[in-house]
């Protein structure tokens, strides 16, 4: 009986530590998608002239996950009309990265893609295009970031989830 229990302590440890490194991963590939999304974005505004919705609507075709859902949801808000662009980004900000998915973006990716929400759709074509960029290059350092870290953390979320297990099993002894 007492093997049955190492043994789900050990296997529910591991998972916890491959759980963590998943989530990283996903943080990161989600800053990719944001970026490519931000580049076809200022694509559609600035040679496109493409209103917000489809351009919104094209973003969320062009890529993927939680990114798609996530301007697939705008689209479809402001096509409803009757709510302004930062509450319409707020909303779906919080559907699809909310509570549930929080751990896909770190909470200085969050607040700056709530920033960007805030001066889309208000701003003359210009200020947006530069708002735009502005995110862009913050976008491009926090994938840098993650990428220089992806392979020391995608080694020891796992490590330390296993070794977090052995050490539970042994004060359990």
């Amino acid at each position: 009986m007492k093997v049955l229990g190492i043994l789900f302590i050990m296997i529910g440890s591991m998972e916890v530590g491959f759980w963590y490194r998943g989530r990283y991963l996903r943080r990161c590939n989600n800053l990719k998608m944001l970026q490519k999304a931000m580049m076809i974005l200022e694509g559609e505004i600035s040679y496109g002239r493409t209103p917000l919705p489809d351009a919104f609507y094209e973003m969320s075709r062009r890529t993927e996950q939680s990114v798609s859902q996530f301007f697939l949801a705008i689209s479809q808000r402001m096509e409803k009309k009757g709510k302004n662009m930062d509450e319409i980004w707020s909303e779906a900000l919080g559907e699809v990265f909310g509570s549930s998915n929080r751990t896909e973006l770190s909470e200085e990716d969050w607040h700056d893609l709530e920033e960007l929400g805030n001066t889309l759709g208000y701003l003359d074509c210009q200020m947006q295009l530069q708002s735009l960029a502005l995110y862009r290059k913050r976008l491009e350092q926090s994938i840098q970031m993650c990428e220089a870290q992806k392979e020391k953390r995608t080694r020891l979320y796992p490590a330390l989830g296993t070794i977090g297990g052995m050490m539970l099993c042994l004060l359990l002894i």
